[in-house]
């Protein structure tokens, strides 16, 4: 059957003209779909026709499979095959790969460092495009074309972080700090491995690499890298309001010498998350108020904004301003093609413990997000019940179902800073210091998803 199929193929491709017969070999670099856009940019020099009339031939003709409502097209796995055969019995196979690897550095490249790792529109861009991405970056690693690599993993750094999960993150960057990095491309490794160190809650990667970075900034001429460095080095201190302050008032200057406005709201939206560990709330909103009016429509200082506004709603157990800042901050993700996902759902849970709502069905979701985006959030969606217990006055059943959650491993260093700024300190209003350490110790003898369980959350 397969000797037949291939028989097949040959013979309709013998029957293409020159120029279809081009274009069909080079649609074989694709890895998976595709758009005409791609199929433009990277097909050879054409003496006989243009790409985009040779291709529609080839739709026209069945070679070309169209995705029906998206504008993207594929080929059939033999086809695909055959296509790649055809590119090297030509010559032509590793030009085609290099034509195409060159255009992912070049559309990821197009903007800022900066703004690949601001922008949540450029990420949900790319992720329809991410085996193409995925491809692009090996190429890069194995010719050894570094800085390439370096681009190409920035522009993915927005999905690892609210979209994708961060495992395959960290696998890039692990390939990436094997390679001979110059001081410029080693800092933005390094504020990559801090941001999916963060992303899945490992304080020890994010501060060993926010501390790599800080040791780079004097090497490099990038203020925007220089601020995003430190501002990791305060993160490790955003319980501490302290601390984390004076950490930030020195990212933000640097983020004033980046004439960036979009990092000063970031960092000020994660100094009223200080202000909000420290107790301040009336700070915080008057804060957030002013952030509101001047973030970025789509970007990363617009989603902390978001999260700020949210957890001083968590704090206050005020369902309608947790459930505004939610809502505002799923719209974000929806209009900039993110979609939901398992941290945006387990904050719209927490908006419901404050409603009053059955919490389970929602808990369930997002434990089926997260497996889809390769995390394990049993420890985190404890944390939820234990606000749900405190919302309802069983303080002593929230510090066991506490006890329980910190003795996982949440999957976020958001939900650190949540259970120490927010229902850490509202325990200690209640209980004392000596029943809450019995009641957490209590917690520590059953594991996340034996609580899960008895709760209910299937």
């Amino acid at each position: 059957r397969q000797a037949t199929m291939e028989t097949t193929i040959d013979w309709s491709y013998r029957l293409l003209d020159p120029a279809e017969q081009c274009l069909l070999r080079h649609l074989g670099v694709f890895p998976s779909s595709f758009d005409v856009r791609t199929v433009e940019a990277s097909a050879p020099p054409m003496q006989d026709g243009d790409p985009v009339t040779v291709f529609g031939q080839l739709v026209d003709k069945s070679l070309v499979v169209r995705q029906p409502g998206s504008g993207r097209y594929h080929l059939l796995e033999t086809i695909r095959v055959f296509a790649r055969d055809r590119l090297r019995e030509s010559g032509e196979l590793s030009s085609a790969f290099e034509r195409h690897r060159h255009y992912v550095r070049d559309r990821v490249g197009a903007v800022s460092r900066l703004d690949r790792w601001l922008s949540a529109r450029l990420g949900a861009e790319l992720r329809t495009d991410l085996d193409d991405v995925r491809q692009a970056f090996q190429l890069s690693v194995e010719h050894g074309d570094v800085s390439d690599a370096v681009e190409i993993a920035v522009g993915a750094s927005f999905l690892w972080r609210n979209a994708l999960g961060c495992a395959e993150g960290d696998q890039w960057v692990r390939r990436l700090l094997e390679l001979d990095l110059s001081p410029h491309d080693q800092l933005w490794v390094q504020i990559l491995r801090a941001d999916v160190g963060q992303g899945r809650g490992d304080h020890l990667q994010m501060f060993g690499a926010a501390a790599a970075a800080e040791e780079l900034i004097d090497r490099t001429d990038d203020p925007a890298g220089a601020c995003l460095a430190a501002h990791y080095g305060a993160l490790a201190h955003l319980t501490e309001p302290g601390h984390a302050k004076g950490r930030l008032a020195t990212a933000r200057g640097l983020a004033r010498t980046a004439h960036d406005t979009r990092l000063t709201t970031l960092i000020d939206a994660f100094a009223a998350v200080a202000d909000l560990a420290d107790g301040q709330h009336e700070r915080v909103r008057s804060v957030l108020a002013r952030l509101d009016r001047t973030a970025s429509p789509d970007g990363y200082d617009r989603y902390i904004l978001h999260w700020a506004g949210w957890m001083l709603g968590v704090a206050e157990r005020d369902a309608v301003a947790a459930g505004r800042w939610m809502r505002s901050q799923q719209d974000l993700l929806d209009r900039t093609g993110i979609g939901e996902t398992w941290l945006s759902s387990f904050s719209t849970a927490m908006c419901v413990v404050v409603e009053g709502s059955d919490v389970r069905p929602l808990l369930a979701r997002t434990l089926a997000l997260a497996d889809r985006e390769g995390y394990q959030a049993d420890a985190d969606c404890v944390l939820v019940l234990a606000y749900a217990e405190m919302c309802a006055d069983r303080f002593e059943a929230a510090a066991e179902l506490l006890g329980t959650a910190v003795h996982g491993r949440f999957n976020a260093t958001a939900h650190y800073v949540l259970y120490r700024a927010v229902l850490d300190r509202a325990l200690r209003q209640h209980l004392d210091d000596q029943v809450i350490t019995e009641a957490m110790t209590r917690g520590h003898a059953c594991t996340a998803g034996d609580a899960l369980a008895a709760y209910g959350v299937a």
